[in-house]
């Protein structure tokens, strides 16, 4: 598969994680949980929560493994051999991302893993604190993708 491949291959997959976590965001924001009570007392809110995280996850590892070496690919940036944090400071080199905020919005990934079952305050707010980081990367990936085509590596636009 040519960098021009891999390219599309990574934003097809990308783009279909944003588009899907962009709609459950905007049913989110139309009626969000006050606190962990209200939102477990509410089934169908619950799986839109579970839709939310599973897209945010998707979409960092989509960026992550397959548009950061793409991107870098269709640069002709000599990647194959970099550690991910020698890439990731390359791309923030060249203006697509901020290395701190991907390395937040990992650990707010990390604290995903992490039940608290007596601690219902806690498990709201790496909730709240997913949603977010998952709305900024969403955010970051829309500029990524314009600046692809800005640059003329996608085209405007295309898939």
């Amino acid at each position: 598969m040519n960098p021009a491949d891999k390219l599309n291959a990574a934003l097809w997959e990308a783009d279909r994680h944003a588009e899907t976590f962009t709609e459950a965001l905007a049913e989110w924001d139309s009626a969000p949980a006050a606190d962990w009570q209200s939102l477990e007392a509410d089934r169908g809110r619950v799986r839109l929560v579970d839709q939310l995280l599973f897209r945010f996850l998707k979409l960092q590892d989509a960026v992550g493994e397959r548009l950061v070496p793409a991107t870098l690919a269709a640069l002709d940036e000599p990647f194959e051999e970099w550690a991910m944090r020698d890439r990731l400071n390359r791309l923030e080199k060249l203006g697509y991302l901020d290395v701190d905020k991907w390395l937040a919005w990992r650990e707010t990934r990390n604290r995903l893993a992490h039940e608290y079952p007596d601690r219902p305050e806690l498990r709201f707010a790496a909730l709240l604190a997913a949603i977010a980081a998952a709305r900024a990367l969403a955010a970051l990936y829309a500029n990524w993708r314009a600046r692809l085509a800005a640059e003329k590596l996608i085209e405007a636009g295309g898939r």
